[in-house]
């Protein structure tokens, strides 16, 4: 059977998008054998096999109107030539007009499927994401519902979001949670009361501005003995706040280490899933976390969270001076995760089995 991929949008400095390629890339070199794949990617990323090839389209990433036409137009062309039997997309959009007996989408932006707010292109610091929002998202949107694709999503949240916003039926949309590492270390959150963290990118919709609101209300309240430490650096967020400690990027294993010792802080109000929130749950930490649907889905009968609305500072100041004062604190019952979930290739194997 032939396999072609398309993920030409993921490069090494894509983060989160180029992560799901590598795991995904990875697992099929080594775990399977017997299929044909082709990855129609923006470099020679990955080494590869006798089975396992790459077809290099960078002229692709390099150009957001090529993209289009390719999506909406000349990429089924070039896909068909190599007479697939299954076309997966990792990027989000469903190629138009691609010849093969199943087709696949991962979902896993849920940028278009937030409807809260939204986005202006008019204020420089939303204009990215509103490009998702109501660009991007419309294309995608589009895509799903005129080819209708098995579409694999992270969050029965989403799923509920695309049904509602593509038409698609729901038994064509797959829920599948992100494959979450399990943490076996046994060493637990030691109800640190002054010390917190958040681990994310500068995105708007991370929210650290809340966070940094938050702050200047216990300032102003007379309490100025906690520190809160983000994984940004000066630059992303210009700062002279002393209760503020901005880390910059650091690895994974540091990032555990900090959930032993600090509140996990996630004001985020858009997730495709959370991970971070997972990791903190498996050391029993205690987490202040936004009040919106992915978070209650991914901490469901999680002990130590406590919830506040992303869009209000005092809400989560009021929050934080509780866990400073002792009054709030966890009972070091971490969340179990006795199992991984099925990788994104056993899921694709599994779709294929039942479809073809």
């Amino acid at each position: 059977m032939r396999i072609v991929v398309s993920d030409y949008a993921a490069s090494p400095k894509s983060g989160g998008t180029f992560s799901i390629l590598e795991d995904f890339y990875n697992d099929v070199l080594q775990n399977d054998s017997q299929n044909e794949w082709i990855f129609i990617l923006a470099g020679k990323y990955f080494p590869t096999s006798a089975n396992v090839r790459i077809i290099v389209r960078k002229d692709l990433k390099q150009s957001k109107i090529k993209k289009l036409l390719f999506e909406l137009g000349t990429g089924s062309k070039f896909i068909n030539q190599y007479d697939p039997d299954v076309f997966i997309s990792l990027q989000n959009i469903a190629t138009l007009g691609v010849q093969s007996k199943l087709k696949i989408v991962y979902l896993h932006q849920s940028i278009p499927f937030y409807q809260e707010h939204r986005f202006s292109f008019f204020k420089k610091d939303e204009r990215k994401i509103a490009l998702y929002q109501r660009l991007v998202g419309k294309v995608i949107k589009y895509t799903i519902s005129k080819v209708k694709p098995i579409t694999i999503v992270q969050t029965n949240w989403m799923k509920r979001a695309v049904v509602q916003q593509t038409q698609q039926k729901a038994s064509k949309i797959i829920t599948v949670s992100p494959r979450v590492p399990v943490i076996n270390d046994n060493q637990l959150y030691k109800n640190q009361q002054t010390a917190f963290f958040y681990p994310a990118t500068a995105y708007l919709y991370k929210n650290h501005q809340l966070i940094l609101d938050a702050i200047r209300v216990l300032n102003h309240q007379g309490i100025k003995n906690f520190k809160v430490s983000l994984t940004l650096t000066k630059t992303q967020l210009p700062t002279a706040n002393q209760n503020v400690e901005l880390l910059g990027f650091i690895p994974r294993e540091k990032v555990l280490r900090m959930y032993e010792n600090h509140v996990l802080i996630f004001p985020s109000y858009i997730e495709s899933y959370g991970l971070p929130m997972l990791e903190a749950a498996q050391k029993a930490d205690l987490i202040l976390a936004a009040d919106i649907e992915v978070t209650h889905e991914v901490l469901s009968g999680y002990s130590n969270v406590y919830y506040f609305d992303y869009r209000d500072p005092v809400a989560l100041a009021r929050l934080m001076r509780r866990v400073i004062e002792g009054k709030v604190s966890s009972d070091l019952g971490p969340i179990h995760l006795s199992y991984r979930n099925e990788s994104l290739l056993q899921t694709i194997r599994r779709i294929i089995e039942e479809k073809i």
